[in-house]
């Protein structure tokens, strides 16, 4: 326990004085901090912040009946603040977070409207007949069912598909993605 002595020496600048606040208050400090914010290291760190506080404020102390009241007072005043700031900091978290799922969304809407306009333009570019038979396979069709339609051989259907099969992949190099899917939608 401090005394009114102890007091006057502290208000001077007396670091033992102040030991002496400090060890008087400190774990009962500790356990009040702990109320709040229930993390044992930023409950000390708040504890030692307000103890700092007091350090740099001991010359406008008038009294030492006010220190307690202080010192609570500045814990639980800093815990508040704390969760303030974190609060301040999760809806900045969360609006980042959610600009960022905007900008990714974009992003991929952007990337697939562009691989699809490639993926026609390189379609449309084929050659007249097996660009029908490239479309017929696309849409589902099996050999037999695109000969019949187009008045073909099957051979000359597989011959138009890997020759579109082909095609593509030279014209889409780029976009080697692509490749497995276009081996799947021509049923090959």
């Amino acid at each position: 326990m401090f005394t009114s002595q102890d007091f006057e020496l502290f208000r001077k600048g007396d670091r033992q004085a102040f030991k002496c606040i400090f060890n008087t208050f400190y774990k009962a400090l500790l356990i009040f901090a702990k109320k709040y914010v229930q993390d044992n290291d930023l409950a000390e760190d708040l504890v030692q912040e307000v103890l700092v506080k007091l350090w740099e404020k001991r010359r406008t102390i008038e009294d030492a009946s006010t220190i307690k009241a202080f010192l609570y007072m500045s814990v639980k005043n800093k815990a508040l603040n704390h969760f303030r700031h974190q609060k301040v900091i999760d809806a900045h978290q969360k609006e980042i977070l959610q600009d960022k799922s905007n900008a990714l969304f974009f992003k991929n809407h952007v990337i697939e409207e562009e691989t699809y306009r490639l993926l026609i333009q390189a379609i449309d570019s084929l050659p007249e007949q097996t660009r029908k038979v490239c479309a017929l396979s696309m849409n589902g069709a099996k050999n037999a069912q695109i000969a019949e339609e187009l008045d073909l051989s099957t051979s000359t259907v597989k011959y138009h598909k890997n020759q579109a099969l082909s095609i593509l992949r030279e014209r889409l190099k780029n976009q080697l993605f692509l490749l497995p899917l276009l081996a799947y939608l021509l049923d090959l």
